[in-house]
């Protein structure tokens, strides 16, 4: 896959499949039975080191998983957040965009609006594919409190067209929107020529990008902010009670 095949899918009404992934192993299996691209997403400070949200996540924490994934999935497409305070100027930006590309992936990741156009620019002039993220921005809520994240989330809504826009038209490739109501994301989507990625965000972009660890054992899965239909399998006791019996099996 590659980003033509990404626009040739939106073109057509295909919906473009994102898993993150994080190790070498099951970078290969979700590449063996197809999933469109890999995120070797900074979430990983949640499922992976256990931290409460993704402020912790570094640089180097960002390039070892990323080199674990393309090393397990040598063909997939794969797309790599960058931390926290990792793209503050064109020049941060690009020496640390540079370092993911050279860890493994195709496309890196970064939250903000038409604020970060400039950098998106820089990075694009340097042939840095970019995958941009609006809507829930997690890096940037400092209280976690559900007030404030509905509060934060609301006034970045207030901009959010504009700052789609303008994230096109500076040259971002790919757009995620994260806990947009789906009728924002629908206007969205038919709105820019680049494939959206919706995370709780409706079943109305071009395609959507789930946490594994989430689809395996339910690891702490927020809710949906506005539609209530996702219900996701609860795998927990299965793979609880799985290990189980193979641990009696074996003692």
């Amino acid at each position: 896959m590659n980003l033509s095949s990404f626009k040739s899918m939106k073109k057509d009404g295909k919906k473009i499949t994102v898993l993150t992934c994080y190790d070498a192993t099951f970078a290969s299996l979700l590449e063996s039975i197809g999933v469109h691209a890999l995120l070797v997403g900074d979430s990983l400070g949640m499922v992976i080191k256990g931290d409460r949200n993704t402020h912790h996540v570094s640089l180097d924490d960002m390039i070892y998983h990323t080199k674990a994934v393309s090393r397990g999935a040598s063909s997939s497409f794969i797309i790599a957040d960058l931390p926290v305070d990792t793209y503050s100027t064109n020049e941060v930006a690009y020496k640390n965009a540079l370092a993911l590309i050279e860890a493994g992936a195709d496309m890196v990741k970064l939250e903000g609006g038409k604020s970060l156009a400039p950098i998106v620019k820089y990075l694009k002039a340097k042939d840095i594919q970019v995958c941009g993220h609006i809507g829930h921005m997690p890096q940037s809520v400092h209280d976690e409190s559900n007030k404030t994240i509905q509060d934060v989330l609301k006034k970045s809504l207030e901009t959010i067209l504009e700052d789609a826009r303008m994230l096109e038209e500076s040259g971002v490739d790919m757009l995620v929107l994260s806990s947009v109501p789906e009728d924002i994301a629908k206007e969205i989507t038919e709105t820019v020529s680049i494939p959206t990625i919706g995370f709780h965000s409706g079943q109305l972009c071009n395609g959507e990008v789930f946490i594994l660890h989430d689809l395996l054992i339910n690891f702490n899965a927020p809710n949906d902010l506005y539609v209530s239909n996702v219900n996701l399998p609860h795998k927990t006791g299965i793979i609880k009670d799985f290990l189980l019996q193979f641990i009696k099996n074996h003692s």
